[in-house]
């Protein structure tokens, strides 16, 4: 296929890119469906607005989540958007991942496993301008699933009737990155973002020995809202080697609620049913700082910080409150900057941990995370990627009737690294 163009110079795109572009855009379909689907099984889902996702691309998950001051060389880095000025003029970048989980959640007297796999973000990058790099991606903000059974007393007696809570959902965020680099550098970042989702909560009550019937209490609450995040890079040659700082931040964004509650039986005949506005809730503040240290051998280390001011976000919390939080992660990166002949030399590996207070306070216990990561890269001959990422995750406590959950993850990424418009020579 050919294009003609002013000037006598000619492009082509290949064939194989456009194979390429459409099974990108076969999956697509797919994945904004299952993206509204769960995510996630944890119970402490059921708070707020759930578990938050990490916006880490799976190289940057495969180092503790950091990335906050690496640029998007070969990969789409959509921690900080200033990182998009470091794409390559001459590429189009497509990226595709997708996780799976084996989970293990304790009580101090009963334990439960669970498995959970969803398609985790999708995102393009490309360079807009001379100085300007661009991009799109899809992927959760928050998730929601969760199933728990108990039981209620039957009211003005000791007799008991079983009741199941369920809940899915999410806030899912499509976002538009832009990098511009100011001079040599030194890079700024935008991303704007559209925020939409629902909480889909059902309590359902199992008395057929008193009544005769199932009551389920269905409740959806919809948000939706505009939000920005805004970030810096500044890289410096120290010799051989390169220092690079980098810090994003938002502010306080109100998420429009809307509220529909009804009450129906088995025969789904509603038996009480209401619409209305409910106060909204927020996205709180945030700042994240990060500092990364690469050397001429190829050999990356990378540190990132982060705070969130949670107690401005105005969440009702069952059983407990939001918090302030505070957050860390370390990660290690080999990646070697000449071609060898044996492929296990050109491969990619990586390291990392973190620690990240969550900001749930349930019945007076603290919820924080820690985890340990590691990673590696498949290169493919025309520039593409497989990426593969490991994550061992700890939440939660047993303490308070509360629940000890342990994360086993495993991240694939696919990146689609293209030539795709190709400069030949003069006519």
């Amino acid at each position: 296929m050919w294009f003609q163009i002013h000037q006598n110079y000619s492009f082509t795109i290949t064939t194989m890119t456009m194979n390429k572009l459409y099974l990108l855009l076969l999956c697509l379909l797919p994945n904004i469906l299952v993206m509204s689907q769960n995510n996630t099984s944890s119970t402490y889902s059921r708070f707020g607005v759930g578990i938050i996702e990490s916006k880490a691309d799976v190289t940057s998950a495969g180092m503790g989540h950091t990335g906050i001051a690496l640029g998007s060389t070969g990969f789409l880095n959509n921690l900080n958007a200033a990182s998009y000025s470091a794409l390559d003029s001459a590429r189009f970048i497509f990226n595709l991942q997708g996780n799976m989980s084996f989970a293990d959640y304790k009580t101090n007297t009963d334990s439960q496993t669970n498995f959970d796999a969803n398609i985790g973000a999708i995102s393009i990058g490309f360079r807009a301008g001379k100085n300007w790099g661009m991009g799109f991606s899809l992927s959760p903000y928050s998730s929601i699933g969760y199933k728990i059974n108990g039981d209620k007393y039957i009211l003005g007696t000791t007799d008991k009737y079983p009741v199941q809570y369920s809940g899915e959902g999410g806030i899912s965020q499509l976002s538009w990155h832009n990098g511009l680099q100011l001079f040599k550098g030194f890079s700024l970042g935008l991303s704007a973002s559209y925020m939409w989702g629902s909480t889909d909560i059902i309590e359902t009550s199992f008395y057929p020995s008193i009544i005769g019937e199932t009551t389920y209490n269905e409740r959806n609450i919809h948000v939706s809202s505009l939000f920005f995040e805004y970030g810096f890079q500044w890289h410096q040659r120290v010799g051989n080697n390169t220092l690079m700082l980098g810090a994003t931040a938002n502010f306080s964004t109100e998420l429009d609620t809307y509220y529909k509650q009804r009450i129906y039986n088995n025969a789904t005949s509603d038996l009480w049913s209401d619409e209305e506005n409910v106060d909204n809730s927020f996205i709180p503040t945030a700042y994240k700082a990060g500092l990364a240290f690469q050397n001429s051998k190829g050999f990356t280390l990378a540190t990132d910080f982060a705070y969130n001011k949670w107690t401005e976000s105005e969440l009702a919390i069952t059983n407990g409150e939001t918090r302030d939080t505070y957050g860390g992660s370390l990660g290690l990166q080999y990646a070697p900057t000449r071609r060898h002949r044996s492929y296990l030399k050109n491969m990619h590996y990586r390291l990392g941990a973190f620690y990240q207070q969550e900001y749930l306070t349930i019945q007076g216990q603290d919820i924080d995370s820690q985890g340990l990561t590691a990673g590696i890269t498949l290169p493919m001959r025309d520039g593409s990627k497989i990426n593969i990422a490991y994550e061992y995750k700890l939440t939660g406590t047993n303490k308070a009737g509360l629940v000890e959950e342990t994360f086993n993850t495993i991240r694939i990424g696919l990146t689609f690294n293209e030539n795709w418009f190709q400069k030949s020579k003069f006519k």
